[in-house]
């Protein structure tokens, strides 16, 4: 067990903090003293950390000296100055908002996908990826490793939390307000969401990717670090609330069949769905509460590319792998790891 161990939480309250918390809780390495924080507009003024409650405290308050470790999963805009002046402590970073990964000397790292990432980190702070770069990784990382590599090509669809808990609530009340025939708030998705579709939320640049899949691309890269792959992304953001699903197709410069990706996967500890029927496929509500990727529908077409449909529960994997990092920044011992 790690119960000496001091460990703070930035953005508790938020979809992706409280998942981070329970899953802190069910780690075998479990640490006994959380810290939770927040940004000082929160409403939220306790947390659940197992049976206890943790109160949330202003998190520019936050006192660096009492803590060995900070996940950041605040919003984007809040997070940078908060990593920052944490990595300026000393304390070991788990930057699950992204905020830090603008400084190239953070090595972008999944435990699972990219471990050797971790065994050398002097600034002992590292970066988590997007869910979207996660789930792709988690599949074209084990088929790189094989050899299995060429052009990929993905359209990612992007659940409300993948802006949070802001995301989450705004869907929520879009969809009523549309029922009761009222005006639908448009802070978060300024187009709308409930009932429809989303193309692009960020700015597009003069290359005609907007900035989350050029993004997600540069991260992927990071994550995956292998010549022969190039890879291509298509966000769209859709009505529901939580987990991410991508449509993947990979031309790979040798041809292969799906036994063989199977295995591949398989070994790379992808969970694949039991059979082809549409009940056995894996769903984003299917996949609820559990961790790591889920491939279904591999197909190899008649020119040789590789289809498959991808699922994974975006809170639950990028909490998963948020504890995971923050075990091996500490140098928690093998054994505790959960």
């Amino acid at each position: 067990m790690a119960s000496d161990l001091r460990v703070g939480v930035a953005g508790a309250t938020g979809a992706l903090g409280v998942e981070i918390l329970g899953v802190l809780n069910r780690a075998r390495w479990r640490p006994d003293t959380v810290l939770a924080f927040a940004r000082a507009s929160t409403t939220t003024s306790h947390v659940e950390y197992g049976d206890d409650r943790l109160a949330v405290d202003d998190v520019e308050e936050m006192d660096p000296d009492a803590l060995d470790a900070l996940i950041l999963a605040l919003p984007y805009e809040a997070a940078r100055d908060v990593g920052q002046r944490a990595l300026r402590a000393g304390l070991a970073v788990v930057d699950a908002s992204g905020a830090l990964a603008v400084d190239a000397d953070l090595p972008v790292v999944v435990p699972w996908i990219n471990p050797e990432a971790l065994m050398d980190v002097p600034d002992r702070a590292v970066v988590l990826p997007s869910a979207e770069s996660t789930l792709l990784a988690s599949v074209l990382g084990p088929l790189a490793r094989a050899g299995v590599t060429g052009r990929a090509r993905a359209t990612l669809l992007a659940s409300a939390s993948s802006y949070g808990r802001r995301g989450i609530d705004e869907l929520s009340q879009q969809v009523v307000a549309l029922f009761n025939s009222g005006t639908p708030p448009r802070a978060v998705f300024e187009q709308g969401l409930a009932f429809d579709l989303l193309a692009a939320t960020d700015p597009v640049e003069d290359s005609g990717w907007t900035s989350r899949e050029s993004r997600i691309v540069e991260q992927l890269s990071r994550l995956v670090p292998h010549e022969g792959l190039v890879s291509q992304v298509t966000w769209v953001g859709v009505p529901v609330f939580s987990g991410v699903a991508a449509a993947l197709v990979l031309d790979p410069t040798r041809r292969v069949d799906a036994g063989l990706v199977e295995r591949i996967l398989t070994d790379g500890g992808v969970v694949l769905s039991d059979g082809t029927a549409a009940r056995g496929l894996p769903r984003p509500r299917s996949v609820d509460g559990r961790p790591f990727a889920h491939v279904g529908r591999i197909r190899v077409s008649e020119d040789g590319g590789v289809h498959l449909w991808l699922v994974m529960d975006n809170l639950r994997t990028t909490a998963t792998a948020a504890a995971a990092a923050t075990a091996a920044l500490l140098q928690v011992g093998a054994k505790d790891l959960g």
